[in-house]
């Protein structure tokens, strides 16, 4: 790798200091800031390969210096750097031309492996990155785990295009908080965000309520219906729980996508339609598609781009947060100064919670309402555990990281299953001594993705 032009925005000695001297190890030339006046001045008059800022340098905004440096260098490989990461900073990053936006603290492995990016980038790209203006609103996404730092990642970068996401988890994880996220940040922002739950309507329903239907066109059927994808044009769409749908209506779904027409029903008459498709799945569609119940034509149409939520178990540095976020909630929408102990806090970090982050919040909800003096205990969560007010499998007590271990020796063991049998989950579920449907919902709840792994 040729070396280098490094320039460090961070008003932390230290962190600057620790940048410096890993760049500089590896033969990289590399200057660092504590202000954004003195970066923008070099910059004035130097041209960087890398550049790594800070997104809050004391009173000033490393984002802002961000949006003036990428005026300056348009080739500039940028990234963001931060210890506090939010939805918002990651999109507001991705509109002022960042390239990565990453977590403090950097490893020496992360730092290597955005230095050997920023060299590629240098050698093959010399083009502007496209910006967009991104949404005040602030997103309900809580969490600044590295599971959910991907998840942003993935949000801002999407968000901008016209692509069809697929947004896959188990229930509960927050998928449409993700399509909202995404509408939210997108260019379609200003127009509808219409959620539809296709479990909940029969097919013929949800064909009418979707594509909407002609006067006469069956009985009760008194006057023209505008469908709800007519309703949303120039907005986004969001198909929940589109693996319940019939393999009938999925035809009629995919010619919407692939032509952007809509007919209603009762009608010969096809409409031009302008409107974005996410959708959302806690099944393991690749084993849906096996079984031919879902065409493998409209995943490929609605899977342009995957984002794929991680259980609660999965990012549990995230639970004080949530906690601390729906008490706040509580708090607020019913005139109430609850507050948690730490001991408590930490006893929901210790706890399983196959219902993921709705189960998280409907137990706060109800520790609050109970809570004795105002003040949530660790005596109250024992009996309310003890009322079975949670799942079975969080009751004992044990520590935080006896369960994550033992979880990840799991799923450490069901990939390498998985490697040796050439990705064929029957063969997979024989060697595990386990039935098939079994080896799916426990990648499920270990966050295995089963869909690359395929038998054909």
């Amino acid at each position: 790798m040729r070396p280098l032009q490094v320039v460090v925005v961070d008003d932390e000695p230290n962190t600057g200091a620790f940048l410096r001297g890993v760049l500089a190890a590896e033969g990289h030339v590399c200057e660092v800031f504590h202000r954004a006046d003195a970066a923008e001045e070099y910059l004035s008059s130097h041209a960087p390969d890398l550049a790594l800022l800070d997104v809050y340098l004391g009173a000033e905004s490393g984002l802002e210096l961000a949006r003036r440096i990428r005026v300056i260098h348009p080739g500039l490989y940028l990234v963001i750097i931060s210890a506090h990461v939010s939805l918002e900073t990651a999109a507001e990053s991705v509109a002022q031309g960042a390239i990565e936006y990453i977590s403090k603290p950097i490893s020496v492995e992360q730092l290597h492996a955005v230095a050997a990016r920023a060299d590629r980038y240098r050698a093959k790209f010399n083009q502007q990155i496209p910006s967009y203006e991104p949404s005040s609103q602030k997103s309900a996404i809580i969490g600044r785990s590295p599971k959910m730092l991907e998840v942003y990642n993935a949000i801002a970068r999407v968000a901008p295009s016209n692509a069809n996401v697929l947004i896959l988890g188990a229930s509960g994880t927050g998928k449409e908080l993700v399509a909202r996220a995404i509408h939210q940040y997108s260019k379609r922002a200003p127009h509808p965000f219409t959620p539809v739950n296709c479990g909940s309507f029969t097919e013929t329903i949800l064909e009418s309520e979707l594509f909407g239907h002609e006067k006469g066109a069956f009985t009760g059927a008194q006057t023209v219906h505008r469908g709800l994808v007519e309703s949303s044009t120039k907005g986004t769409l969001f198909l929940d729980e589109v693996t319940e749908t019939t393999l009938a209506f999925q035809v009629k779904l995919l010619r919407v996508i692939q032509e952007q027409q809509v007919r209603r029903v009762g009608s010969n008459k096809y409409l031009p339609v302008d409107v974005r498709i996410l959708a959302a799945s806690n099944r393991d569609m690749a084993g849906l598609i096996k079984q031919d119940a879902f065409r493998e034509d409209l995943y490929y149409r609605l899977s342009v781009v995957q984002i794929v939520i991680p259980p609660l178990t999965e990012r549990r540095e995230d639970i004080p947060l949530l906690v601390a976020h729906f008490l706040d909630e509580f708090n607020a929408k019913n005139e109430r100064n609850v507050a948690i102990e730490q001991a408590a806090v930490l006893r929901l970090q210790q706890m399983q919670w196959p219902g993921n982050v709705r189960e998280l919040e409907n137990m706060v909800n109800r520790l609050a309402i109970f809570a004795p003096i105002g003040r949530i205990t660790l005596a109250d969560i024992e009996s309310e555990l003890e009322r079975g007010g949670a799942s079975v499998a969080g009751n004992a007590p044990v520590s935080a990281a006896v369960p994550d271990r033992l979880l990840e020796m799991e799923r450490q063991h069901i990939l390498r299953v998985l490697k040796e049998s050439r990705g064929n989950k029957t063969e997979a579920a024989r060697r595990l001594g386990i039935e098939r449907k079994t080896l799916y919902k426990k990648a499920v709840r270990l966050g295995i993705n089963l869909q690359p792994v395929d038998d054909r």
